[in-house]
């Protein structure tokens, strides 16, 4: 999926953004598809190539009987 970063962003800030995950694989995954951009902050208004992740399955809330 391709988004625009804005100036200032950071890479993981984009990342959690956009996939609600930030993680060293998804990181490194968006440096291979991005190999142009090495830096950690966008100094400009950026298009970038964000990598397909798996959703999280969200965890459900445990109730305990003294809740």
């Amino acid at each position: 999926m391709k988004v625009s970063a804005k100036a200032g962003e950071l890479i993981t800030d984009l990342l959690y953004k956009h996939t609600g995950q930030d993680n060293d694989q998804l990181e490194q995954a968006f440096y291979q598809l991005n190999p142009h951009f090495r830096r950690e902050v966008f100094f400009v208004d950026t298009e970038v190539v964000l990598p397909q992740v798996k959703q999280i399955p969200k965890t459900q809330r445990v109730i305990k009987s003294w809740d």
